[in-house]
């Protein structure tokens, strides 16, 4: 190609023998007339195609310009390749990433700075971490992130992992979530009968959130049993109709005069269709005042109305006010107590239903706080970013780790359908 037909050819296509400027080319010069297209005329416009796409878009011109039915066919296959590609590729990344290895950890001699912001480390400053994906050395800022890692690690909870890493973990979160995470798991203490001794006492602190299932089904069902023995002393089937959902807990209090109480628990939301919400895990620490004395372990169980409650209990936390009467000797006591709760998820007011256990007697007027266990629910679910309101009100699916808690949900409302 001669120079003047190089300079010819950077200005305009040539057609029979001649150019036409940059400025005059559009679509109007090849679909101006009905006329048989060449192979030229094909090609022509796949590079005017390349050319214009991004202005045609921008300009919201596209749909004014009037492409041929081949060069858009040509188009619509190019596209459909590239996605099939991609998708191919994407596929293979992820089984390359569930079929990793674990790896060999690098000796902390190994690295004296990170390997990744090459900051020096510091036994104060700036500590080593290891990545448990890969098993390089990062410092802290480098390895906030944590994820669930492929079944070969034989690791049930998020592990500590560098950035780089969590990057590429986080396409397999999802699938990871349904396979290795604690939620996924179907529970092995699953007997609230007087075999087995765990049954007998709920203690106070649960460290987990399978504790908390199993605390919360033997609650239930101790309820249950004493409904039906009792039904004077059961939870009035009108509230249960009404519920929204149930906060079940464990609480100690102790003291005289001035009392002290903590405890753990969940919360579950009862859904439209009558089904439950997968749990979340709650705390509870507070204190009260009054003529009262001694020790006693509670088990409540706490009706939550309507949404209003759910969204309060779905908060980060929440205060609770209110005034009861309680009576706790031996083995088995009642008490009976109003409360308002107000946090920043809304306000609501509760019934609340609850078995003592203990030596105790007195009224007082009580004030408690009520958290959400983030760092709980994110561990068990196998997710940093989930939170207690996706939980509740969201449409997560019920966990297999809960199922004993839902058997006894089921045992304590099926009395309604009678």
């Amino acid at each position: 190609m001669s120079e003047q037909d190089h300079d010819q050819w950077a200005k305009g296509f040539c057609s029979n023998g001649e150019f036409f400027p940059e400025e005059d080319m559009g679509w109007g010069q090849f679909v101006g007339e009905d006329k048989e297209m060449t192979l030229w005329d094909v090609v022509s416009e796949m590079i005017l195609t390349a050319r214009g796409k991004m202005t045609a878009l921008t300009s919201g011109e596209l749909q004014s310009c009037r492409i041929s039915w081949i060069s858009t066919h040509l188009l619509d296959q190019a596209w459909k390749e590239m996605a099939h590609t991609l998708t191919e590729a994407n596929f293979s990344n992820t089984m390359e990433i569930l079929d990793t290895e674990p790896p060999r950890w690098l000796p902390d001699s190994a690295a004296s700075a990170c390997m990744l912001c090459g900051v020096r480390f510091h036994p104060i400053m700036c500590s080593r971490h290891h990545c448990r994906f890969c098993g390089g050395i990062f410092c802290s800022d480098c390895s906030k992130g944590k994820s669930l890692l492929p079944q070969k690690f034989r690791a049930c909870d998020p592990q500590r992992v560098c950035d780089v890493c969590c990057v590429r973990l986080e396409s397999v979160q999802p699938f990871l979530m349904d396979k290795v995470s604690p939620a996924s798991q179907v529970p092995t203490h699953d007997l609230t009968d007087l075999s087995t001794l765990r049954s007998w006492i709920n203690f106070p602190w649960g460290q987990s959130m399978e504790h908390e299932i199993y605390k919360a089904a033997n609650t239930l069902r101790g309820y249950s049993k004493v409904g039906s023995l009792r039904p004077e002393k059961s939870i009035p089937q009108a509230v249960l109709r009404q519920a929204k959902g149930l906060a079940i807990l464990t609480v100690v209090k102790v003291g005289l005069m001035v009392t002290y109480n903590i405890g753990t628990g969940l919360v579950v939301a009862r859904r439209e269709d009558g089904s439950w919400s997968p749990p979340s895990a709650i705390s509870t620490f507070g204190v009260g005042w009054g003529p009262q004395g001694g020790g006693e372990l509670t088990d409540y169980i706490i009706v939550l109305r309507n949404k209003d409650a759910i969204r309060t209990f779905s908060g980060n936390g929440h205060f609770s006010v209110g005034a009861g009467l309680s009576a706790a000797a031996g083995v088995f006591g009642r008490a009976a107590n109003a409360d308002l709760r107000a946090g920043d998820g809304g306000c609501a007011a509760c019934y609340t239903y609850s078995c003592s256990k203990g030596a105790f007697v007195g009224c007082s007027l009580e004030g408690s706080m009520v958290v959400t266990r983030a760092s709980e629910n994110s561990r068990f679910y196998g997710s940093s970013s989930i939170d207690s309101s996706e939980i509740l009100l969201g449409s997560l699916p019920r966990p297999p780790a809960a199922a004993i808690l839902y058997r006894a949900l089921s045992e304590l409302f099926q009395r309604l359908d009678v």
